[in-house]
């Protein structure tokens, strides 16, 4: 499927990953390349771990590297499930994106490819008016509701 394909929700939402992974692509490119462009006379190995020492040289930049770890392994697990659920293909891809460039970059383009899959199923996301409150269905199209089934042994009226 195609974002023209899309429409409504579910293609207000694609542009908006869409946007998001443009401009997180933008904006940690350009961080990136001054990065390289300062440490250049180190070589490859020396930007890398020039990278890696500032990244670790203070309480301030740890908090902040360890916080980016710990959040793309979680969201590494999430990608992998929902890849999984709606037939994903290359979730590596988009985990190995993230620190190759950043994760809001390969993140973003994981939930566009995401919202197109569920766009393409015809089960868009929940919005305020599908669920009543206490979890009852209002009858959102191609959404069967839960039912209670009677305990074994037990009459019904």
């Amino acid at each position: 499927m195609r974002l023209r394909d899309v429409h409504g929700r579910d293609r207000s939402l694609c542009v908006f990953y869409g946007l998001f992974g443009l401009a997180g692509t933008a904006v940690m490119g350009a961080l990136a390349v001054a990065f390289v462009r300062e440490n250049v006379d180190a070589g490859p190995y020396g930007v890398l771990r020039n990278f890696v020492h500032d990244a670790l040289t203070n309480l301030a930049s740890q908090f902040v590297y360890a916080d980016l770890v710990l959040i793309w392994a979680a969201l590494s697990a999430f990608m992998v499930v929902e890849s999984r659920r709606l037939g994903i293909r290359y979730v590596w891809a988009y985990i190995a994106g993230a620190p190759a460039l950043a994760l809001c970059a390969s993140f973003s383009v994981f939930m566009y490819v995401r919202q197109l899959k569920i766009a393409a199923a015809g089960t868009g996301p929940a919005g305020l008016g599908d669920v009543a409150p206490f979890g009852g269905a209002t009858g959102r199209k191609g959404h069967q509701p839960d039912t209670v089934r009677p305990r074994a042994g037990r009459r019904q009226a």
